[in-house]
């Protein structure tokens, strides 16, 4: 059964508190989260002065990636679903 965007959303409200916390537990399993996100990121070709959107950003866990490739002079947008996971 699907999940309604209320569902989801309280869903995520709940997760919001710990989620920084567990999803750096990869680490104690092995997985380098943190190497994937620059991956991902440097794959994007950003230059410095662009403009970044982010949809479904979460708690931010990527935007020290990307505001370093942006620079002074650019622009990161993040947007979620939730308030709580902005927060």
């Amino acid at each position: 059964m699907a999940l309604g965007k209320s569902e989801i959303q309280d869903l995520y409200r709940k997760r919001a508190r710990n989620y920084d916390i567990s999803a750096n537990l990869y680490y104690l399993i092995g997985f380098r989260e943190a190497m994937y996100r620059r991956l991902a990121v440097a794959q994007l070709g950003l230059q410095p002065g662009d403009t970044l959107v982010e949809i479904g950003c979460g708690t931010g866990l990527n935007f020290q990636y990307e505001l370093r490739e942006l620079g002074p002079t650019g622009t990161l947008i993040g947007v979620d679903l939730t308030d709580a996971m902005l927060r």
